[in-house]
């Protein structure tokens, strides 16, 4: 039987509270009606007290009796005692420095004999609040939605998540189980979508097990056998110790706290969450013992052999490598990062924990509401490995059924077409299918206390067609390269989930310090940086990084493949754009950078200016033979400026479509929304429409830093940037005589 894998993402809460602005919730909320709360359904069914005892001691139960939308997987008594006696028993705390003994329970001689209440009563409040984090969310969840498509859910735990599966025949540890459904394969929902005035109550058999073991220990306990070689070559090259950071620390091992005092506004004067911790977490794509065998590979002296084979040699296509004049060494100190098995190794690790459902922008229930995509896209990302300036490619395939992830899948001239309004497809003449890409195994992930570990189903390493896959647009989101939005669970967060975090307050967007970001440096302390989570904006993702006031801010670009690029940005031409300066230089240093162009009106009307060169996109309607921009798009590209992606739109208002698609009343017909009201191209007025705007066209090298600064040249606390994505897009694709660049 076929088991359904999906998650529940436990991600974005701070871990001095679940609600950052209140440290007791509003007593002015409580309710008069006679339909109950969670917290009185608790209280009232004595199966549950043990967790309603844990809840007490984590303060959650004063929440679970507020207004609020909230989803409560509630364990039976049994389960928790059985999950209690496990952790207290659970003395080999050595194995990883998190663990302390009997997992922080107090010891008592008379265990053995304590009923569950007094085991409860013996957790440190600390372990408590952990747990019950991971069993709460902060939005409804019927178990419907549950079922069916893998789907992640942010509840109130830091960038964790929970596997739900169906049991079946093998896995069912009771017979009465089989076709229930599983959290993390051994809690089996028996009594659910109880409705609360508050919410949503799902009775469990048992506890959710939380994993409790870093990355690098969980790849060495036993349900990881199967990755044995793997992890001699992780451990051999000391990335162990890497995979071990848990969150941005002091010096002294203390968490970097951030303080924004009273300045975290939006504009009409709303208080929005912010993080005041930063978490560290990694995805490790590992080949299975089996891959690696049928590579002919046995051991770990036989996957260093083969190392040498595909690094040794590699200053051929790594131009870092050959810019830097950097020797590769094939001997046996495995920590220097230029030998081939850490080479190999570092290739293979994401400073960016994610779970499988949430790599690309999956069309699932969770991003239901504002999955923005069109014309049969499929979604495709890039991530910085820990293999110095180099990028990953993530591409999913089929979206609609099996979604299968590829690493580094090539097909020519993938961001070329010569048909109007068709993304590139293996066979059609214009595309071939190079390399197919290497496999994410979707069922077989593991979640750990501080990312994920994703199997593969063939050998990863960065060679000429990783290289060469790179070589296309390379459409760049803001929330893959500040990977601090990934690690802190708020991409892909919904906004009645940052509510929840808020206090009940707005939960559209999130506040930052401005020294949050590695890859971000204010030199105005005033610069103001904020969040749009994923919601019904024009926005790559449905999300968007931007921010406001008088601001003068830098953002390290990710590294690419040396070449000649151009460099253009997205923006939406409106009155509180700005008038700001563009500069680049190799590092952060203001010193640094030199002025590119000249200054930038992103308030000026397109309609209005002559500057742009704009012209109105014919619809169907108003010409059966239009090409929907791509000739007077290709004029307005000369002065600097181009339409926005008609491939996605406002959030709610496209499906996954067929390609030229068209249906005028349907207001889900991608083709129909090309330039109506919810399209990036908007064209019903100022203020509707996205644009892209070319900053520069120079050369590229991979062994450089770049730093994109963008300084607001108005003193005017109300003008804003918007950084939603970057385009790197190589010459030849730009000035391709035979194709055009895929327009939509």
């Amino acid at each position: 039987m076929i088991t359904k894998v999906k998650y529940i993402i436990c991600g974005i809460c701070v871990i001095c509270g679940v609600m950052s602005c209140n440290e007791e919730p509003d007593g002015s909320n409580l309710f008069s009606s006679d339909q109950k709360t969670i917290a009185e359904m608790l209280r009232d069914r004595s199966e549950l007290s043990a967790f309603y005892r844990i809840l007490e001691k984590g303060s959650f139960d004063k929440y679970l009796g507020t207004y609020g939308e909230y989803t409560c997987f509630a364990p039976v008594n049994e389960g928790v005692n059985r999950y209690i006696d496990s952790l207290y028993k659970d003395e080999s705390y050595l194995i990883s420095k998190a663990k302390k003994k009997h997992n922080g329970i107090q010891e008592d001689p008379n265990w053995a004999s304590l009923d569950v209440m007094a085991r409860v009563n013996l957790m440190p409040d600390s372990l408590c609040d952990d747990i019950a984090r991971f069993h709460l969310s902060g939005e409804r969840h019927m178990q419907v939605d549950l079922d069916g498509t893998a789907t992640t859910w942010t509840t109130m735990k830091i960038g964790r998540s929970i596997r739900v599966n169906t049991f079946d025949e093998i896995k069912a540890p009771k017979e009465a189980y089989i076709g229930l459904t599983s959290l993390n394969d051994v809690a089996a929902i028996t009594e659910g979508d109880i409705e609360a005035i508050n919410g949503v109550l799902h009775i469990c058999s048992e506890m959710i097990p939380r994993s409790d073991r870093t990355t690098d220990d969980q790849l060495r306990v036993e349900g990881e056998k199967d990755l044995s070689i793997f992890y001699a070559a992780l451990e051999a090259t000391g990335y162990t110790d890497t995979l071990m950071i848990e969150r941005k620390n002091n010096p002294d091992g203390t968490a970097i706290t951030y303080d924004l005092g009273n300045n975290h506004n939006d504009r009409d004067g709303n208080v929005l969450y912010y993080p005041k911790e930063c978490m560290i977490k990694w995805t490790v794509f590992a080949e299975t013992d089996d891959v690696f065998r049928a590579a002919g590979i046995n051991s770990f002296d036989d996957l260093k052999a083969k190392c040498a084979e595909w690094y040794g040699n590699c200053s051929g296509w790594y131009d870092y490598i050959k810019e830097k004049n950097i020797k590769i060494s094939t001997g046996d100190d495995y920590t220097n990062q230029f030998n081939v098995v850490n080479m190999f190794v570092a290739y293979h690790i994401l400073r960016a924990g994610m779970p499988i459902d949430r790599i690309v922008y999956e069309k699932n229930k969770q991003t239901d509401a504002s999955w923005n995509f069109c014309f049969g896209y499929e979604p495709q990302e890039y991530f910085e490995t820990m293999l110095p300036n180099t990028l990953l490619k993530v591409w999913e395939t089929n979206p609609k059924t099996s979604k299968d992830l590829w690493l580094n899948r090539y097909l020519t001239n993938n961001t070329l077409t010569t048909k109007l309004g068709m993304f590139g497809m293996p066979g059609d003449g214009d595309h071939t299918l190079v390399f197919r890409g290497v496999s994410v195994d979707r069922n077989s992930s593991v979640e750990t206390l501080n990312g994920y570990i994703h199997r593969i189903k063939g050998i990863l390493k960065y060679d000429q067609n990783a290289k060469d896959a790179l070589h296309e647009r390379l459409r760049l989101d803001s929330s893959t390269f500040l990977y601090e939005l990934i690690n802190n669970g708020l991409r892909g967060a919904t906004p009645s989930e940052v509510s929840t975090l808020n206090g009940g307050g707005d939960g559209n967007r999130v506040a930052f310090h401005n020294t949050y970001f590695d890859n971000i440096v204010c030199y105005n302390p005033g610069t103001l940086l904020r969040f749009n989570v994923m919601g019904a904006w024009r926005a790559h993702n449905s999300d968007q990084f931007q921010g406001w006031d008088v601001y003068d801010f830098a953002i390290k670009l990710p590294h690419v493949p040396t070449g000649d690029y151009e460099l253009r940005i997205i923006y939406p031409p409106m009155g509180r754009g700005g008038l700001m300066q563009f500069y680049l230089g190799n590092s952060s240093k203001q010193s640094d950078m030199v002025a590119i162009g000249i200054p930038f009106d992103a308030c000026a009307n397109p309609h209005e200016d002559a500057t742009f060169g704009y012209e109105p996109i014919q619809t169907l309607d108003e010409n059966p033979e239009s090409d929907f921009g791509v000739e007077c798009g290709q004029r307005m590209h000369v002065r600097g400026y181009m339409y926005a992606p008609a491939s996605f739109s406002r959030g709610t208002y496209n499906t996954i479509t067929d390609p030229l698609s068209y249906n005028e009343n349907d207001i889900y017909s991608a083709a129909s929304q090309i330039t109506g009201s919810t399209s990036c191209r908007s064209e019903t007025g100022y203020g509707t429409m996205m644009l892209r705007r070319i900053i520069t066209t120079q050369r590229f090298e991979q062994g450089q830093d770049y730093w994109l600064r963008i300084k607001n040249l108005v003193n005017d606390a109300n003008l804003g940037w918007s950084f939603d994505f970057i385009e790197l897009v190589p010459l030849d694709i730009v000035n391709s005589q035979t194709m055009s660049e895929d327009w939509y």
